[in-house]
This record gives C-alpha cells, sequence and structure tokens, in this order.
C-alpha cells in the first residue's frame, strides 16, 4: 500500500478550481497520464455517480472505474474505484486562502497481483504525476477564463 499528498496553491475562486479539478471532462486537460474520464451514471455528479477513466500508465492503458464517496462543493470531493488493477481512493479538500484557493489531493492505493512486484516503482511515479498534474490545473486555471 501507498499513500502520498500534493498541495497547490491557485489565484482563482474555491468554486472555479473546485468545478475544474472535480469535472470528468477536464481531467484530460491537467492530467496527462488520463486518455478519457467520461460520466457513466446520469448527470448531474453526486454522491454514488459513477466515473471511467482511461489512462496511460507505465506505458500500459489501464481503465477504472470509480464511485463518488463525498462531494460538497466547493469544500471536497472524494471517490473509490470500484474496478481496474487497484483498489484506491482519492480525495480532493479545497480550501479558501487570502490569495484564492488550497488544493489538497490524497490518494491512498494498493496494488494488488503482479502490480505488488512493481508497486515501488508505482508508488514513486505516483507523487510526481500527481504533482505534474497540479502544477498544469494551476497554470489552466489562473491563465484561462
Amino acid at each position: 500500500m501507498f499513500a502520498l499528498e500534493e498541495r497547490v496553491d491557485v489565484a482563482r475562486d474555491p468554486h472555479d478550481v473546485f468545478a475544474f479539478l472535480t469535472s470528468p471532462e477536464h481531467r484530460p486537460e491537467w492530467d496527462r497520464s488520463v486518455v478519457s474520464e467520461t460520466l457513466v451514471s446520469p448527470a448531474p455528479v453526486k454522491v454514488g455517480s459513477t466515473v471511467r477513466t482511461r489512462m496511460r500508465v507505465m506505458g500500459r492503458d489501464v481503465a477504472f472505474e470509480w464511485r463518488v464517496t463525498e462531494l460538497d462543493p466547493p469544500h471536497a470531493m472524494g471517490a473509490r474505484s470500484v474496478s481496474g488493477t487497484m483498489p484506491t481512493t482519492l480525495r480532493f479538500a479545497f480550501e479558501a486562502t487570502d490569495a484564492g484557493c488550497r488544493v489538497i489531493a490524497r490518494i491512498h492505493a494498493e496494488p494488488g497481483g503482479m502490480l505488488r512486484m512493481v508497486e515501488p516503482v508505482v508508488a514513486e511515479a505516483a507523487p510526481s504525476t500527481l504533482a505534474a498534474g497540479l502544477a498544469r490545473a494551476r497554470i489552466l486555471l489562473e491563465t484561462g477564463p
């Protein structure tokens, strides 16, 4: 098992940051490992909604389905994987700051099967992937409309 946490400060209103980071259609824009992300259940996103994510990880295409477990705009969003190669939970917290919004992203993952053998590689790559994604989101949010 591994856990990681990354933070980024964004000079935008927490409502804008929350909307951007929690919208499936925006995820491929800021997370370069994501090929696509689609809401599978009826809109709008709510607790219990299912989201399908296709990713390119370590040169392999993988797919996950996530169930939204927490949704408290603009404060928090949580999800857990319900399919895929690695049981994972994800939580974004959004805190208002004088300059805009602080995002705290936490991931807990438990590689199983063959992935257990490469867990150290996955655990080492995941923080930089998450940090790069959050940095890209900050740029997009601060320079976009």
